[in-house]
């Protein structure tokens, strides 16, 4: 009890002091500092004010995470192939979300490490998408060269295929071949806009090369919200969340 009241008398100091010093216009100066450690364990007793503060909060939250947005047609998996269900999914509406903002994005490209978790089938909840992506990861759009979209296209085909649209190529051997973006076969005498978001621009994921690009604009929307955007539109057209694996990405054997 002894612990909980000084955690009260600590909390009750800071939004004192937060709200003292944003409402003076002085300029002060820390000349002392100092502090208590206190460990908090199973044994440590709850404090039933700081429950009844933060529970209603709690609630809200719980019942927004649990708020069924839409609806699969099958379980949106993500197996180790060349092209998944999620990865698929994912990318299409990264895709479509973002051409509303910015409409000359010809392709885009996410990796199989950064989608979380799966769709089940049935109900997808606010929670779903939050578990996918769980980060705050903005949209951005970069200008490429030819040269750098050569080196993402190798890329991708070193790693046996990563979650794309618009774009589509055949892998043998680690090697890339019958390369389109935007229905167009590639050519690298050109330069191609790439719908991404932050981490991965920023040279993430071994992705280096994507930190210097031609050009970078930041879409204006967080990726999770463009799926949730997605969602919702499709759930307000009377639609349900689908994909197929449609040979974007082949890995041919023989």
């Amino acid at each position: 009890m002894e612990a909980s009241r000084k955690y009260r008398q600590a909390a009750l100091a800071l939004i004192f002091a937060t709200a003292f010093l944003s409402s003076c216009n002085r300029r002060l100066s820390v000349t002392k500092s100092e502090y208590t450690q206190y460990g908090i364990d199973a044994g440590t007793e709850q404090d039933s004010s700081a429950i009844r503060f933060y529970l209603p909060y709690k609630q809200k939250m719980e019942a927004e995470m649990s708020r069924v947005i839409g609806q699969t047609e099958e379980a949106l998996t993500k197996p180790s192939e060349p092209e998944t269900l999620m990865g698929n999914y994912f990318a299409d509406a990264m895709l479509t979300e973002g051409r509303k903002k910015e409409p000359a994005a010809q392709f885009t490209l996410a990796t199989k490490g950064g989608l979380r978790t799966t769709f089940p089938k049935g109900n997808i909840t606010v929670s779903n998408v939050f578990e996918l992506m769980p980060f705050e990861n903005e949209v951005v759009i970069l200008k490429l060269s030819g040269e750098n979209v050569q080196k993402l296209v190798d890329f991708i085909a070193l790693k046996n295929g990563q979650p794309v649209s618009g774009i589509r190529m055949k892998i043998k051997d680690n090697k890339a071949y019958e390369v389109t973006i935007a229905g167009e076969p590639f050519d690298s005498q050109k330069t191609y806009n790439l719908l991404t978001y932050d981490y991965l621009a920023d040279g993430g994921d071994e992705l280096s090369f994507l930190s210097n690009p031609i050009e970078r604009r930041d879409v204006g929307i967080k990726v999770r919200e463009a799926i949730l955007e997605n969602i919702n539109d499709l759930t307000s057209q009377g639609k349900k969340i689908t994909a197929q694996l449609d040979g974007r990405i082949v890995i041919v054997k023989d």
